[in-house]
């Protein structure tokens, strides 16, 4: 025993000694291999045109000031970061200090995170040149065809929760507490801490008088687009996000958040459009889908393909004008029966002699036309209403079936009539090939929204505000056209060789 202690004491064992101090050599060129993602993306951000950030740049060496960062190394931080799940700004701040990606990128800078953050949001119109810009690049190398293009929507949560939601009177509570204490801003008896807390203090209290400012605005906007009934102090909108709106997931719940809708282009599944709406439904989203389109790539598609939350009349009749051929849900449209004003006899029982324009009901009375319905224009239909007189009505036999609660016009229905268009689309969809590259759609289009959603991590918004989130989804699809193009040339070269 005595032995084994003594060999134990002459052993030698190097102690952990995390209090000491200790300077390293890097080679910032060799913290990542030369396959590396973020190598491939600073590249090929190198090569685009990006004068119209440098434009916005305010120091110089003439007029001084302290140097700006380079907008390819912020463009290339977010898309990597994006690319990696990450959409926080303090997080890719974080990142800068430790991460070797990071490091490489920024050259060992440390980037702030109000830097990384302003930058996202601020500069709306370049970001959206610089996405028109690759897909120009795409579709000259071929890989955007606009051949075929898939249109599908997908809810983002916003940053807001449910319990944000406030009437009006609780809003202008909260607003008039806000503006006390933005008033009390420059009293030094509230002056407390550092000068960085106080400024993110008042930089809190101005953002918050703001949304609280805005949720009025948008309750405003709430109470036009409702029904008298509803013009009450029912309407709420969320004090965290006021543009935010209360959106149903597709687990059946709701939640606050944005529309987002994706175009993708068939050949390869690249991006060719994206929007942000506060709309409940899908159907208003197609025509200016097609519109952005034509104003990124100077061209429409040829054939756009959508699920049953497009396929309505509007849409059919709006791509048939614009000469663009449409595949969509063959059960979205039902063909609509005629009915009589009470819904007691079937609309079979009467029959339409197109000869004289004319229904016959079952005692063999005429039902004359009285001119167009007034759903036919909202629901996209010709739509006609035919009437029978009342003293015809009156004495029948029948009337208690046909229209017992009318007593000052004879019994109605209305004979509608399906355009052209909706005619053609019907057949077509009837047929084996239409459903066939109908079926693609969700393997192209909807693996977009999962890529971004379970790649990117973005199931939630990272800002508020409509501007704002249009431009996160901006950076999201760059971010993913990119990503997918390094991967497109990399299997061009493989083939290649």
């Amino acid at each position: 025993m005595d032995e084994q202690n003594q060999n134990e004491k002459q052993r030698l064992i190097r102690l952990v000694n995390r209090q000491q101090m200790s300077w390293r050599a890097v080679d910032t060129e060799r913290l990542i291999g030369e396959d590396h993602l973020a190598r491939a993306i600073w590249a090929l951000v190198g090569r685009l045109d990006l004068r119209r950030f440098y434009e916005g740049i305010e120091s110089s060496a003439a007029e001084g000031g302290r140097p700006a960062f380079d907008p390819q190394l912020l463009i290339s931080v977010w898309v990597y970061a994006y690319s990696q799940g990450i959409g926080s700004a303090r997080e890719v701040a974080r990142r800068c200090e430790y991460d070797p990606a990071f490091q490489w990128l920024t050259g060992m800078d440390e980037v702030n995170y109000h830097t990384l953050a302003d930058f996202r949001v601020q500069r709306q119109q370049e970001l959206d040149e610089l996405f028109t810009q690759v897909l120009a690049a795409l579709s000259k190398e071929g890989l955007v065809t606009l051949e075929q293009v898939m249109q599908d929507g997908t809810k983002i949560k916003a940053q807001a929760s449910t319990k944000s939601y406030r009437q009006e009177g609780k809003i202008r509570e909260h607003l008039e507490r806000a503006r006390q204490r933005v008033a009390e801003m420059g009293d030094p008896r509230n002056e407390e801490g550092s000068p960085k807390a106080k400024q993110a203090r008042e930089r809190a209290r101005r953002e918050q008088q703001q949304r609280l400012e805005q949720a009025l605005e948008e309750l405003e906007k709430l109470r036009e687009h409702k029904d008298g009934a509803q013009k009450k102090s029912a309407a709420r909108v969320s004090c965290s996000d006021p543009q935010a709106r209360v959106l149903h997931e597709s687990d059946g719940g709701s939640a606050p958040g944005y529309n987002v809708q994706i175009s993708a282009d068939a050949a390869n599944g690249l991006i060719v459009g994206v929007s942000v709406t506060q709309d409940f439904n899908d159907y208003g989203q197609l025509l200016p889908a097609v519109r952005q389109m034509e104003e990124r790539l100077k061209k429409k598609p040829q054939q756009m393909v959508a699920d049953a939350g497009y396929t309505t009349r509007e849409n059919i009749k709006g791509m048939a004008e614009e000469k663009i051929d449409f595949l969509g849900s063959s059960g979205g449209e039902k063909k609509p029966k005629a009915a009589t004003a009470a819904n007691c006899l079937p609309a079979s029982v009467f029959v339409y002699h197109p000869e004289t324009n004319r229904y016959v009901c079952p005692e063999g009375k005429q039902l004359r036309p009285h001119g167009r319905h007034s759903r036919s224009k909202k629901r996209g239909q010709d739509a006609y209403r035919y009437q029978a007189d009342l003293r015809d009505c009156g004495p029948c036999v029948r009337k208690a079936e046909c229209c017992p609660e009318n007593l000052k016009y004879g019994g109605g229905l209305v004979r509608v009539e399906e355009s052209a268009a909706v005619l053609a689309f019907r057949e077509k969809m009837a047929s084996e090939e239409a459903q066939a590259q109908y079926r693609r759609r969700a393997r192209v289009v909807e693996f977009c929204h999962a890529w971004i959603k379970c790649k990117f991590g973005l199931r939630q918004f990272h800002v508020r505000g409509l501007v704002k989130t249009q431009m996160e989804m901006l950076w999201a699809c760059l971010t993913y056209n990119l990503q997918h193009c390094i991967r497109l040339t990399k299997l061009n070269a493989a083939a290649a060789s």
